[in-house]
């Protein structure tokens, strides 16, 4: 009678740990399938060609435009993005500028840009765009300027999903994002703003 006793106890042991394992295995795995659905996916992208005729011709309206675009199935929050200028960080549009262009003073005509980025969140299938210059009727050398010299405009960024899952992205030619712990901000984030927008 006692070896049964014994028997039963272990038997009931052996059960529960089972079950509990089986319980972490199951939590361990919903918590994977839980992040793989609100995985942000950001890709960098830039557009030299709009969608409109330039009054007067019959081609297309150049433009300058560059965009963060989330291809993930979970929203994105932008924590900061860096743009470089043959390879030297700038702060903002009028950085930019004052880069590519050497004029003295610039002409914004036709530029749309957004004041901030840092914070945003990109729901998925949907772009932030930094800025979109588009081309006018009357000439701007600044626009022409820096259209001419986009291949030498790199970006990066690094975004967190709603999990607090980091990841950096660099304008490289890479193939996918690189998890990170923590999205630890460059010396120069880039602010698609000119110099004085609030």
């Amino acid at each position: 009678m006692r070896w049964l006793d014994i028997t039963l106890g272990v038997a009931a042991t052996i059960v529960s740990l089972v079950s509990l394992w089986l319980g972490l295995h199951s939590a361990h795995s919903m918590e994977k399938l839980v992040a793989a659905n609100s995985y942000p996916y950001v890709e960098l992208d830039q557009s030299m060609t709009g969608s409109t005729l330039l009054p007067g011709t019959q081609r297309m309206r150049d433009v300058v435009e560059y965009e963060l675009i989330n291809n993930g199935v979970g929203p994105a929050r932008i924590e900061w993005v860096e743009l470089r200028f043959k390879g030297k960080p700038v702060a903002d549009i009028t950085d930019l500028l004052d880069a590519c262009c050497q004029a003295q003073q610039h002409n914004y005509s036709g530029l749309n840009r957004r004041v901030g980025i840092e914070g945003t969140l990109v729901r998925p299938g949907v772009s932030a765009k930094l800025f979109t210059w588009i081309e006018e009727s009357t000439p701007n050398p600044d626009f022409l300027a820096l259209r001419r010299q986009m291949k030498d405009v790199e970006l990066s960024t690094c975004y967190c999903s709603v999990f607090d899952e980091c990841y950096v992205r660099q304008w490289d030619g890479r193939n996918k994002p690189e998890p990170v712990k923590q999205c630890t901000a460059p010396p120069v984030k880039f602010r698609p703003a000119a110099r004085g927008d609030r």
